[in-house]
């Protein structure tokens, strides 16, 4: 019973300590987990801001780029490449190409996407886009 009492004093303790070092409890796709949050955001002359990425997503991004990227932010984890590039195209006039870079490759990461092709690559063709107007995320490091 004093096992079970220490491990449950333990556990209070460091939940405690996580909320007072600013540590927050952010709901993730499956439950719920503990994250530190992310740094001020910063807005560019381009308007675009950041950072887009956290150990989650960055909700300050999310509620940002939201407005501009309605269609794309309305895929789920399982959109086609044909879809992305569907929603890109009708997000555009209401962007600028800093900008639906930005809200692209945030809803990528948030979702998931992994497709066989560079969609980035795709919207150059489909949208008239300049060649390099966009990298597709990286998901082996959250800072890219």
């Amino acid at each position: 019973m004093k096992a079970v009492a220490a491990s449950l004093l333990t556990a209070l303790v460091l939940v405690g300590a996580a909320w007072a070092n600013g540590l927050t409890s952010t709901p993730a796709r499956g439950g719920t987990a503990l994250s530190p949050p992310c740094p001020q955001a910063s807005y560019g002359v381009d308007g675009t801001m950041g950072p887009v990425f956290c150990v989650v997503d960055n909700p300050v991004a999310l509620r940002y780029y939201a407005p501009m990227g309605r269609h794309l932010f309305a895929l789920g984890p399982n959109a086609s490449p044909q879809k992305v590039l569907a929603a890109l195209k009708a997000d555009y006039p209401s962007s600028t190409e800093p900008i639906l870079c930005e809200t692209y490759r945030l809803a990528a990461w948030r979702e998931h996407w992994h497709f066989p092709y560079s969609v980035a690559s795709a919207a150059v063709t489909t949208l008239k886009l300049p060649v390099g107007w966009c990298r597709e995320p990286s998901f082996a490091s959250v800072g890219d």
